[in-house]
């Protein structure tokens, strides 16, 4: 405690009320067990009006017909409708969806069950019929349709105070739904059946017409039929030509030959091999491979023999005959060669007549196919075309008079047998949980609009002082049996929070200096005479003579508190000089402990105050006693202890824990340090007193030495 600010040194600063305000969920904890009880009003409050909900709501039956679309439809026969529909698309789920609850599908509900304003609790004899459309208006009211998500399966649901009106509802519903479809699909099957009927006819007369058309022409050209001409005379042309090309490859090759031929006159044999005419003829080839096999023996003799060996000579004369039947074979088939080039000359001039031959019959052939081509596609185009619209007529006569199943009823509706609204169970949890809501909400916006204290460690750093002690909160407030708390309950929180605010003070520094203490308080009602009177007390038990004065000359409490009703002369009196210091002090019935009541209400306090006899009151009262505490009047409702500050050491400060606003404490400590007597700290008074590690009192002793004053010793 020795670094609390000393009440001279500190600047003359305003604190910001709003200074260290922190965020704490344990703050919020202990709110709401504060408030507990707004709490609980408000959930008695919604379970109240909860049952008073289900007391006065008609009970509602509901009934539900599940359906499902199948996503392709069933085919009795393999003819598909004149209508096709994507059962599988989501599109046309959700308009099957809107369909169910289609004002035109009510109207044909409302005929079929013959509904009325009965049904739908509307007065029965009304000045006008209702009418068709309003009784589908009030039935849609009633219906929900819904589309299971993920799913082909479509819940139609119907509620009334009458459970077989909503089973009977909910069963129509679907059943005339599957009807009016179904009508649907007949109506368009029979449309397009007479559309059919008129186009089919005029086709089979075109058909006609075209075939006539096509048979005329072959008469006129006396040409029984031209399919396939054009492809056998295009074949022919292709061979034709493909045959021409090869004979001029020929000839243009043996035509060169045939000058390589000239070129080599007189030439050896071997030479005439580099034509490939020549060289290609199967007798050259043969005669070169018996060279080749008599050439292998004379090799293989040659291993064995000497040239002049007789088998040596015999091969050697059997290779030189070979040899030269290979020059004899070449020169024959070097003159050869002529003769195949005129041959080839001849078949390329031939080939070539032909080609022309069969172009002009092509020609004369495709004059006649084209107009005939023409009149045969006119003929097979009608045909197909009369094919199709006549089989489409027939496929309309049988599915027109089949039942479209694509809707199919999964499960009917249900007799209700319990009420379907109001749900009690969650409208009573509903109720409770708006009540717990609003609670909670309110017990918020009180600690938002309430702009006291809650805690030391807020005071501590708005204000910029420390706190010397914190009162918990008694039984009976802090006044309860004439507010001797340390006597009548020495060994409580309450009491021991002032031991703690004695040690605190004197540890303020030397003890000459720290004498006279001056307790007071922003605005009336904080606690500063409880707070003054339980200090001195717990002064007068360290064995210290001390004198409590009450200053607070306007309002004063000092004397009910000791003296109950009696009056004594105190300090009005004192200062007036009517009395002397020592018949103003009276004692309190505590021993080492006098009181100095405010004697009679003067006029003029203030002014009274002001003067010099203040001074010697406290100067005479030092002379006797240890210790003087001043009890002085609230700082921001009179000017009265702005006056005796000059004649106090100590000046204490005491707020009413979540009560007093925070401008008002921060206006009284600026005014206490403009004045020059900074507060050296505060007393956080009526603090919620909890468990020791309690948010909002983590000061107290709790269970520890509880006993100990006023008890017998351990060992009695």
């Amino acid at each position: 405690m020795s670094g609390f600010p000393s009440s001279t040194n500190l600047p003359a600063r305003e604190p910001d009320p709003d200074d260290g305000i922190v965020i704490d969920l344990a703050g919020y904890y202990h709110l709401l067990r504060e408030k507990a009880w707004i709490i609980i009003c408000c959930v008695l409050v919604g379970v109240t009006l909860g049952g008073a909900y289900i007391m006065r709501t008609p009970k509602i039956y509901a009934a539900t017909a599940e359906v499902e679309v199948n996503q392709e439809q069933n085919k009795v026969v393999n003819i598909q409708n004149v209508t096709s529909e994507d059962l599988s698309s989501l599109e046309l789920l959700k308009t099957i969806e809107q369909n169910l609850s289609s004002r035109a599908l009510m109207e044909r509900v409302v005929d079929k069950l013959q509904l009325n304003g009965g049904h739908f609790d509307l007065p029965p004899n009304p000045p006008e019929p209702y009418t068709r459309t309003y009784l589908a208006e009030q039935l849609q009211k009633n219906i929900k349709v819904n589309l299971i998500r993920g799913t082909r399966l479509i819940d139609v649901t119907v509620e009334n105070r009458l459970p077989g009106v909503a089973q009977a509802i909910a069963g129509a519903i679907v059943t005339e739904y599957i009807a009016s479809n179904h009508e649907y699909q007949i109506g368009i099957a029979t449309e397009a059946n007479q559309f059919l009927s008129a186009q089919a006819a005029t086709l089979q007369q075109q058909l006609g017409q075209s075939k006539q058309a096509l048979q005329d022409y072959k008469e006129r050209h006396q040409a029984v039929s031209l399919d396939g001409a054009e492809n056998i005379t295009a074949a022919k042309l292709k061979d034709l030509n493909e045959k021409l090309t090869e004979a001029k490859g020929q000839r243009l090759k043996l035509e060169s030959d045939e000058a390589q031929v000239e070129k080599l006159t007189g030439h050896p044999p071997e030479d005439f091999l580099a034509i490939s005419s020549v060289a290609d003829a199967q007798s050259v080839i043969e005669a070169g491979k018996q060279v080749m096999v008599v050439r292998g023996e004379v090799g293989d003799l040659s291993k064995r023999y000497l040239p002049k060996h007789p088998k040596y000579i015999q091969a050697m004369s059997a290779l030189k005959e070979v040899q030269e039947v290979l020059d004899r074979t070449i020169m024959e088939a070097a003159g050869a060669v002529g003769t195949q080039y005129r041959a080839a000359l001849e078949t390329e001039n031939k080939l070539e007549l032909a080609l022309h031959e069969q172009e002009q019959s092509a020609m004369e052939l495709t004059k006649l196919a084209i107009p005939y081509d023409m009149l045969q596609r006119q003929v097979d185009s009608n045909q197909a075309l009369f094919d199709s619209v006549l089989a489409r007529l027939k496929e309309t006569d049988v599915t027109k008079n089949l039942e479209d199943n694509s809707i199919r009823i999964l499960e009917p509706p249900a007799m209700p047998e319990k009420p379907a609204k109001p749900r009690r169970g969650l409208v009573m949890v509903s109720s409770l949980f708006a009540g717990l809501v609003v609670g909670v909400l309110i017990c918020f916006g009180c600690k938002l609009v309430d702009s006291s204290f809650k805690t030391i460690d807020q005071a501590e750093s708005a204000l910029e002082l420390s706190a010397v002690a914190a009162v918990p909160k008694g039984k009976e407030g802090n006044s309860y049996d004439g507010g001797f708390v340390v006597v009548n309950e020495p060994h409580g929180a309450i009491a021991e929070s002032f031991r703690t605010l004695r040690t605190s003070l004197s540890l303020l520094g030397r003890e000459s200096e720290r004498r006279v203490f001056l307790f007071t308080s922003a605005v009336p009602g904080e606690g500063k005479s409880f707070c003054s009177t339980n200090y001195s007390i717990s002064l007068a038990h360290l064995g210290q003579r001390t004198l409590l004065i009450d200053a607070d000359l306007r309002v004063p409490t000092i004397g009910k508190t000791f003296f109950k009703n009696a009056f004594h002369a105190g300090v009005s009196d004192v200062l007036t000089g009517n009395v002397p210091l020592s018949e103003g002090c009276q004692p309190s019935g505590i021993d080492l402990l006098d009181i100095m009541t405010a004697g009679h209400r003067p006029p003029n306090p203030a002014e009274l105050l002001s003067g010099s006899g203040f001074a010697d009151l406290v100067r005479d009262a030092l002379a006797k006693y240890d210790r003087v505490v001043i009890d002085s009047a609230p700082v921001n409702a009179v000017s009265d202890t702005l006056l005796l500050l000059r004649y106090a050491q100590t000046v204490c400060l005491v707020i009413h824990a979540g009560k007093t606003a925070r401008r008002a404490v921060a206006r009284a400590v600026l005014r206490l340090t403009q004045s020059g007597s900074r507060p050296v700290g505060f007393i956080m008074n009526r603090m919620p007193e909890h468990s020791g590690a309690d948010y909002y009192y983590h000061y107290s002793a709790g269970e520890y030495g509880k006993g100990v004053y006023g008890a017998p010793p351990a060992d009695a």
